[in-house]
């Protein structure tokens, strides 16, 4: 085990003894002070944990609803033998919030016996994760990591399906500008109203127009839409809306100097040729960065996510026997002990159904895909014996016509 899993675990075990202190004599110890509203023998109610690291550096607190367990006697076609399910999670702290409404960890009895999984021995499904950084330059360490290995995915991986990807740019014209909108129009012919009686009718006026159609339909274009009744002039008008709103019109003087860009993805299966297969089933994802306000922000919402340990290639073919599965499980359990305090990241799978990702101040910079691409660039650049310099130069002739 290497030094820095020592220190993890010796860091992980003090930690764990101080908050089961604070909670014994309800009083902080050590910076950390744990409360429990209800304690059962199957469950755990209304849970805060308050505390700070870095010599009070970093403060946070952690609240959740329940967390409760459930044991299980382990079966060889369902090897489960503890379920804890966390409810209704929010985490506060000095760079970013966390929530979720429910966190599910299964734990497998031997899995690798039971060729049940491929190894891990926990799966953790999470049901609605939220995250809220607030700034890039201040992007928790464990955040950051996540972010490493996904962007390394998607650079070094191999895809397996992408139904949809599409990236899209846009330049200028995407702040609102009081003259962006156009003034009131009044028809001459129409006396002006009170503005008492408008103010009184708007409600009842905004009701009649959502059910009553008008003279441009015909009772057979009525269209149902998730329930709701809209009518066909009402679907080509969002179809032109939709269309406009992506067409790319002249720059203003009122615009400013931003950008936008975005990414949308469907299906999408990868190969991080680490043994892991990364599933996703849709991704949009935005950066946007105004230069003339100095500000920028980032926001990623993806839909049945999933990182799962398969087996190499070896382990599909070759086929052991009972007693050979045992010994092998046997030899395994020490090697996945210290892989797990090495990379904990390596002992679980891990399933979200909805992920959102919200940074409020991003900057060009501190953009993974941005810094990983230029290292991979470079790598490739060096083992192919070509240099940035010439590779520039070359460019900015092809660019002039100069050769």
């Amino acid at each position: 085990m290497s030094e820095s899993g020592l220190l993890f675990t010796w860091n992980l075990l003090l930690y764990v003894l101080s908050a089961f202190l604070s909670y014994l004599l309800n009083y902080p110890i050590n910076g950390q002070h744990l409360r429990i509203g209800r304690l059962s023998l199957s469950a755990a109610y209304d849970i805060t944990h308050e505390g700070t690291l870095y010599d009070k550096a970093y403060s946070f607190k952690y609240t959740s609803a329940s967390i409760s367990w459930r044991f299980s006697l382990p079966r060889s076609n369902n090897p489960r033998w503890l379920t804890i399910t966390v409810r209704d999670i929010l985490y506060t702290s000095s760079s970013g919030d966390i929530s979720t409404a429910t966190l599910e960890t299964v734990l497998w009895f031997f899995p690798f016996l039971f060729r049940f999984t491929a190894g891990p021995w926990a799966n953790v499904s999470v049901d609605g994760l939220r995250i809220r950084v607030q700034k890039s330059t201040a992007t928790p360490y464990w955040i950051q990591v996540m972010r490493e290995t996904l962007v390394s995915t998607f650079l070094t991986g191999e895809f397996l399906r992408a139904d949809v990807f599409r990236t899209t740019v846009r330049f200028a014209g995407l702040s609102e500008h009081p003259e962006d909108k156009p003034a009131a129009y009044t028809d001459p012919n129409i006396a002006p109203l009170d503005p008492r009686s408008s103010a009184e009718n708007d409600d009842d006026a905004a009701q009649d127009d959502d059910d009553e159609p008008c003279g441009c339909c015909t009772p057979g274009s009525v269209v149902k839409s998730n329930g709701v009744t809209k009518y066909a002039h009402q679907e080509e008008a969002d179809a032109f809306a939709g269309a406009d709103e992506n067409k790319t019109g002249l720059l203003r003087p009122q615009d400013e100097d931003e950008v936008r860009f975005g990414v949308l993805a469907r299906r999408v299966h990868i190969n991080d040729k680490q043994g892991r297969i990364c599933t996703f089933g849709g991704i949009d994802a935005q950066l946007r960065r105004n230069w003339a306000a100095d500000r920028g922000s980032f926001a990623m919402v993806a839909e049945e996510c999933s990182w799962v340990r398969v087996h190499f290639p070896f382990e599909r073919i070759a086929v052991r026997g009972r007693y050979a599965q045992v010994l092998s499980s046997l030899l395994h359990f020490p090697i996945d002990l210290v892989r797990t305090f090495n990379n904990p990241s390596s002992s679980f799978n891990l399933y979200v159904s909805r992920l959102d990702v919200t940074f409020d101040s991003f900057r060009l910079r501190d953009a993974e895909l941005v810094r990983q691409g230029f290292v991979l660039a470079r790598e490739k650049m060096t083992t192919s014996n070509m240099a940035w310099n010439d590779l520039f130069f070359n460019a900015l002739a092809d660019a002039l016509s100069l050769r």
